[in-house]
């Protein structure tokens, strides 16, 4: 027996209201967790697109500074999440802009690497011609009344027309004569170049073409000896340029060209 007027010892509370506050504490911070992360999940989901989309491609390599023609483009179909940002989903949007930037075969084709005005594109030098493998560039001279008024652009094509007096290969029945020499020429330059300006368009005092090694040669000779203008030749029946000119049928076996070689390819005193 516990001796009378002796203290009893303090005995500590049952905690029997804080255990199931802290539970629920931890259930409702769980359960707005996982509410919030399912929330995300849609969210995150609604935003990304789904599916495939037609965008405009290239169907052929398109070099920097050359004006975009319709058959360059293509229409391909890609997943949505992987269409770059301002992409051109027709190809009639692309009328009348021009490449920055060199644009490769089969690439999506965004605002970004084109413009629809040729003063637009910045001014920096290149660092090759595009010459396709087995031509050479060179440069003829023109004017507002010889080069169709200015409005031969970089990446045209033309046409040579070429008036001789037949008296350069026979003195008899002397007369001139005018035809057209070169046909689907390709136009890889406008005027000199020039670091602060490079035009792609507008009248100038040359134009830089591509040519066969044998077909230089000739139309030097025409250089000296002919009247030449230039005739542009309209965008819907441009041709893709070749890509190598190993074969040059037009060539004779000897690399001199004279008034018999031009004769013979051409007939002048036939006319």
């Amino acid at each position: 027996m516990a001796a009378i007027g002796q203290s009893r010892p303090l005995v500590p509370a049952t905690p029997t209201m804080r255990t199931p506050l802290f539970i629920f504490g931890v259930a409702l911070a769980l359960v707005a967790f996982l509410v919030m992360f399912a929330f995300g999940v849609v969210f995150v989901g609604r935003q990304q697109a789904v599916g495939q989309v037609a965008v405009v491609v290239a169907k052929t390599q398109i070099d920097a500074r050359e004006p975009i023609t319709p058959d360059m483009l293509t229409m391909n179909s890609l997943p949505a999440n992987a269409v770059p940002q301002n992409t051109f989903l027709h190809t009639a949007d692309l009328a009348g802009h021009a490449a920055i930037v060199q644009i490769y075969k089969g690439q999506p084709i965004s605002a970004n690497l084109v413009v629809d005005r040729p003063d637009q594109i910045p001014e920096t030098p290149d660092a090759f011609l595009p010459i396709p493998k087995g031509y050479l560039a060179l440069t003829l001279p023109t004017s507002e009344q010889q080069g169709v008024a200015g409005f031969i652009a970089v990446g045209d094509y033309i046409e040579v027309l070429a008036a001789v007096n037949t008296a350069q290969f026979s003195p008899s029945r002397p007369r001139t004569v005018t035809q057209t020499v070169f046909t689907y020429v390709h136009v890889i330059r406008i005027g000199p170049q020039s670091l602060a300006q490079r035009p792609s368009q507008g009248v100038s005092s040359s134009i830089t073409v591509v040519l066969t090694e044998c077909d230089v040669l000739y139309m030097n000779w025409l250089l000296l000896n002919a009247t030449l203008k230039y005739a542009l030749i309209s965008h819907a029946d441009y041709q893709t340029p070749p890509a190598s000119a190993t074969a040059q049928e037009s060539c004779p076996s000897t690399t001199r060209i004279g008034p018999a070689q031009v004769d013979a390819r051409w007939h002048f005193t036939s006319a």
